[in-house]
């Protein structure tokens, strides 16, 4: 014993073996706040299309977001303005109306039976929305917003209001015969006698409705 003791104090400090020091950890990565804020909306799209409004929660969304429910409360606040933010994300009409009024029923017809069929789909989430009296109206103003009113102020007169009410009413039902409540007529490949069919439904209501 004393001669180890001894061959320690013999020993330079230099060459004493420190034990190793363990290695801090990384600081984590900066979220990407565009990404973040995308993947977030994806997950609620998902969710509410499929699920409905009052059955997606924000724990729920934020696990299929992959991200804690604070962060979604940080990017969106409440769930009702992420459920705004969800449709708003994507409705409009600009897939849908041509460069030429006179064909533009072939082209929204075309558009529709080439369309993917999507689980995220803000037809669906709408319709979802359409039974629940929370949102209810909530969507229906949406609606009114973001597609009637821009789809009557394109149409004009006569009537055009009504007219932007009936091309929904077309595009939609034929949407839910398709995907939410498919029917193997729309939901095989393209059928070009339906397709005709639609357009020229679609091309009659905007070139103008009779008057009664």
């Amino acid at each position: 014993m004393l001669e180890v003791n001894s061959r320690l104090q013999k020993t330079p400090m230099a060459q004493r073996k420190s034990p190793p020091r363990p290695r801090s950890a990384a600081p984590p990565r900066p979220r990407d706040a565009e990404q973040t804020r995308s993947e977030i909306l994806h997950a609620a799209r998902v969710l509410f299309a499929t699920r409905g409004y009052a059955n997606a929660g924000m724990r729920e969304i934020a696990a299929a977001a992959g991200i804690t429910p604070a962060l979604v409360v940080r990017y969106f606040g409440s769930k009702r303005d992420l459920f705004i933010a969800a449709i708003e994300s994507d409705i409009g009409l600009g897939p849908f109306l041509g460069p030429d009024r006179a064909t533009v029923g072939r082209h929204i017809a075309r558009y529709f039976f080439s369309k993917p069929m999507r689980e995220a789909d803000t037809l669906s989430i709408l319709l979802h929305a359409a039974g629940e009296p929370e949102v209810c109206d909530l969507a229906t103003e949406l609606l009114a917003a973001r597609v009637i009113q821009p789809l009557a102020r394109w149409l004009g007169p006569p009537r055009a209001e009504a007219r932007a009410a009936l091309l929904l009413a077309i595009i939609s039902g034929t949407w839910l015969f398709r995907q939410a409540l498919p029917m193997r007529a729309f939901t095989g490949g393209p059928d070009t006698a339906l397709a005709s069919c639609m357009a020229a439904q679609i091309q009659h209501v905007v070139d103008g409705l009779p008057e009664a």
